[in-house]
C-alpha cells in the first residue's frame, strides 16, 4: 500500500495541513515534514509488522537530521507524528500536532478511505464483518472525535462522518 499511501492519502493530508497551519498560525515547516513523513512506515511494513513503528521513527529521524534541521524542531516533528494517530492517552499537545492529526483525520472521513479499506486492505486484526465493523465504529469515532481539533473543520467532514456511519454501522437487522 506504500504508493497508493504516498499518491493519496500522503499529498492530501500535506496539503490540508499547510492549509491549517496557515489558518491556526502552527510552524508550516514543522507541519509540511511532520505530514510528508507521518505514515513513512506504510512504505516498508505492513502495520502490525514488529519493526513498523521503529523503522518509521529512526527512518523519520534520519531524514530530518539529514535535511538539516535542528534537533529541537526534529524533536517537535516527530512528536507530532507520534501523536497524529490519536490513540488513547497520546494526543498531541502542540498546535503542529494537532493541525496533523485534524488533516489525516478530515482525510478519513471525507475520502474514499473506508471503502477502499473495504475492499483493497481489511485490517488483518479483523477476521469477520462483525470485527470489522467493531474496528470501523473505533477508528471512525478516533478520526472525527479526538483527532479534528478544530470546530470549522469538525463541521467541515460532519455529514461524511454521519453518512459513514450510516452506511458501515454495526445494527442488526430484525424480521419482519
Amino acid at each position: 500500500m506504500g504508493k497508493w499511501m504516498w499518491d493519496n492519502h500522503v499529498q492530501w493530508v500535506t496539503s490540508k495541513a499547510i492549509q491549517l497551519a496557515k489558518k491556526y498560525g502552527a510552524d508550516t515547516q514543522k507541519v509540511y515534514c511532520a505530514a510528508l513523513l507521518h505514515d513513512l512506515g506504510d512504505a516498508r511494513y505492513e502495520r502490525d509488522h514488529s519493526a513498523f513503528e521503529s523503522w518509521s521513527w529512526e527512518t523519520g529521524k534520519a531524514i530530518l537530521k539529514k535535511a538539516g534541521l535542528r534537533k529541537a524542531a526534529r524533536d517537535a516533528i516527530l512528536e507530532a507524528i507520534r501523536t497524529h494517530s490519536c490513540h488513547p492517552g497520546h494526543l498531541p499537545t502542540t498546535i503542529e500536532g494537532k493541525v496533523l492529526a485534524t488533516a489525516d483525520g478530515m482525510w478519513h472521513v471525507q475520502t474514499n478511505f473506508f471503502p477502499v479499506i473495504c475492499y483493497m486492505n481489511r485490517p488483518d486484526t479483523t477476521k469477520t464483518f462483525n470485527e470489522w465493523q467493531e474496528w470501523f465504529t473505533t477508528k471512525i469515532e478516533r478520526d472525527f472525535g479526538p483527532k479534528i481539533f478544530f470546530r470549522d473543520e469538525r463541521n467541515e467532514v460532519r455529514e461524511n462522518y454521519e453518512a459513514l456511519k450510516r452506511v458501515f454501522e454495526n445494527k442488526t437487522l430484525s424480521n419482519p
